[in-house]
């Protein structure tokens, strides 16, 4: 999610002018689509949609991408066709940002929160901030769970399930990690020093560890028995701030879209065996005629697939859109992974 402190954005575009032929992969100065290995994997109609968190049911081969200005999912099947969860611009609910499938559970998790940018905004929405878990066949909300209001505010960009059914929760303006353990019924706030921005969480497959992305400090990662949370040690020339959306691949290693630099990219960070250290890191994406601004990403079919053409640099802080802008149908780009 692009959302972060204005100082914090300022500072990440200051110390990231990142030279990424220093690790193999797609030199950053590519950038086109003809030098990047991705493909289109899926269009959607209303370039008004304004996406942001997407994610993959392997059980049905259908994507949901969430929508920062009309409050929905919409859920996108193998061909192509496109069905929103819930009708748009509803009552009670903010911007949809991170959208994840429980697949052990047959449920959607989405997070929700009142921003300007959303249709149809009015003050009293500031206040809306909440994990919601869907049924995925009507859209109903089979629970919701809201955050207290804070003198900053909420927003809850991002989300992440635990093998073991734990869901975590960022808050990008708080800052604070949720966690609502599985059957449980309290949202349990993780604080430390080191959060400032934070947003994308991977958990570990052997639920020990919650890698966490913070846009101005970089890689994280958080210890569940201890609540502790270190910093990783970037590789060597290779700086993991500005990273927005992570997954895990296969292998443990960790998918991010950086979009803290220019032009965005997706990398792949290698952690070592101990999660103290990034032990290298590859670009695998570099779409700018296509992604100039992707957030969050999925693993689907052996590939990530990840959101390319969110519209936050389109319109100011009020959700107006920016004169000279142009709005393209929101496409989700798939990118093999090794």
């Amino acid at each position: 999610m692009r959302i972060a402190p204005t100082a914090c954005i300022a500072s990440i575009l200051v110390v990231l002018p990142l030279n990424a032929q220093s690790s193999p992969g797609v030199p950053a100065e590519s950038g086109t689509t003809a030098n990047a290995p991705s493909r289109v994997v899926a269009t959607l109609p209303d370039s008004t949609f304004w996406p942001e968190g997407v994610d993959y049911d392997p059980r049905t081969g259908r994507y949901y991408v969430a929508s920062v200005r009309h409050r929905t999912v919409a859920e996108v099947d193998a061909s192509g066709t496109v069905r929103e969860l819930w009708p748009r611009d509803r009552a009670g609910f903010g911007s949809i940002l991170g959208v994840r499938v429980d697949t052990a559970r047959g449920v959607l998790w989405a997070t929700t929160s009142g921003l300007r940018q959303m249709d149809g905004y009015v003050a009293g929405d500031s206040a809306i901030a909440a994990l919601l878990r869907i049924r995925i066949a009507d859209g109903a909300i089979e629970r919701r769970w809201d955050v207290p209001p804070s003198a900053r505010g909420h927003v809850l960009g991002d989300l992440a399930i635990a093998p073991n059914g734990d869901v975590y929760v960022t808050d990008s303006f708080e800052p604070v990690v949720y966690r609502l353990r599985a059957g449980g019924d309290t949202l349990e706030r993780i604080v430390s020093p080191l959060f400032r921005s934070l947003q994308g969480a991977a958990p570990t497959p052997d639920g020990k560890s919650v890698f966490l992305t913070d846009y101005s400090r970089g890689l994280l990662v958080l210890d569940v028995a201890s609540g502790a949370v270190t910093r990783l040690d970037d590789a060597p020339g290779f700086s993991s701030r500005g990273c927005d959306g992570i997954v895990l691949d296969s292998s443990g290693a960790i998918i991010a879209v950086q979009n803290g630099i220019s032009p965005a990219r997706v990398v792949r960070f290698v952690i070592d065996s101990a999660r103290t250290r990034v032990v290298s890191a590859t670009v695998l994406d570099q779409n700018s005629a296509i992604a100039d601004e992707p957030t969050v990403g999925t693993i689907a079919n052996s590939s990530f697939v990840y959101v390319a053409n969110s519209q936050w640099e389109k319109h100011d802080d009020m959700g107006v859109r920016k004169p000279g802008t142009k709005l393209t149908a929101p496409v989700l780009l798939g990118v093999p992974l090794p």
